[in-house]
């Protein structure tokens, strides 16, 4: 009886060490443990990702409705370069499982200049607005100091944070979308009343999230609006985003200040490439420069 008492320690102890050691991070799939490629990988696959693990480098593993372009915005870098550090096309299927090298960098220090502002500095430095944020513990993005020294999240890395953006940061400072010349502004022009600011921009531009919230819509609105999003950042306040050629988005998602939703176009009633961009206050069109940076 001893004795089969200490093989079930034993046998316990070595399943317990065995989950330890090899069991997949349940949030993320980002693996800094080479063991866990081990345990799941064939052995040439897993020594050619440990030869290419080093101080700039990840390993992902793919989860179930993963792509290219959706790794490529979560972990702030772009897809075209994702799938050449791997060998494929960025329009490649990926397999639940699939192991990817990702691009890393650590993080560094940056001190605030006169005139800087958080959405420039994350856009600098390839992170997301939010993630800049979290890392600061800045709780109003307004008040951003010259000679303050910022520690800049490492453009791989996950910073999380127990609320939405929209909460923890000042909700009315909204960050400018695209960044070009305002050609019609909030208020009446001719015999129309025009409910938002149109943003100069080329075809393909990225479009990005004023602030962090849920995608509430993303599709063709109408023959006006054309292809749009919706983002519901919380406290009654909506984002609208109009005339896309592409919706990088779905409805249902949640998005992080700064993170691209989709692509500047001319679709719907427009006369030539730019982004229509609304604020709403509980379904109420407000001028969008009474909120932006």
């Amino acid at each position: 009886m001893f004795y089969k008492k200490v093989a079930v320690c034993l046998a316990l102890g070595w399943v317990l060490l065995f989950n330890s050691l090899f069991a997949l991070p349940a949030q993320g799939a980002v693996i800094d443990d080479l063991r866990q490629v081990a345990a799941a990988a064939a052995p040439e696959t897993y020594q050619e990702l440990a030869a290419r693990l080093n101080s700039y480098t990840r390993i992902y593993r793919v989860e179930e409705g993963d792509t290219f372009e959706g790794i490529a915005r979560r972990y702030q870098t772009e897809p075209e370069l994702l799938a050449a550090m791997n060998y494929m096309e960025p329009e490649a299927a990926l397999e639940p499982g699939q192991f990817l090298v990702l691009p890393y960098e650590r993080e560094r220090l940056y001190t605030v200049a006169a005139g800087d502002t958080l959405w420039a500095i994350a856009r600098r430095f390839g992170t997301s607005v939010e993630d800049l944020a979290a890392s600061n513990g800045i709780v109003d993005a307004k008040r951003l100091r010259p000679g303050t020294v910022l520690t800049v999240p490492a453009a791989g890395s996950v910073v999380t944070t127990t609320r939405p953006a929209s909460r923890s940061l000042n909700p009315v400072s909204l960050f400018w979308p695209l960044f070009g010349s305002i050609t019609s502004g909030f208020g009446w022009r001719d015999n129309e009343f025009h409910h938002g600011l149109d943003i100069a921009g080329r075809v393909g531009d990225y479009i990005r999230a004023a602030w962090s919230g849920i995608v509430t819509f993303s599709g063709w609105g109408n023959g006006i609006y054309g292809n749009m999003v919706k983002i519901d950042h919380g406290n009654g306040l909506e984002t609208v985003y109009a005339h896309n050629s592409r919706n990088l988005v779905k409805s249902g998602e949640y998005v992080r200040a700064g993170e691209v939703i989709a692509e500047v176009g001319a679709t719907g009633n427009a006369t030539g490439p730019h982004l229509h961009f609304e604020v709403r206050e509980k379904g109420r069109a407000v001028n969008p420069e009474g909120f932006l940076k």
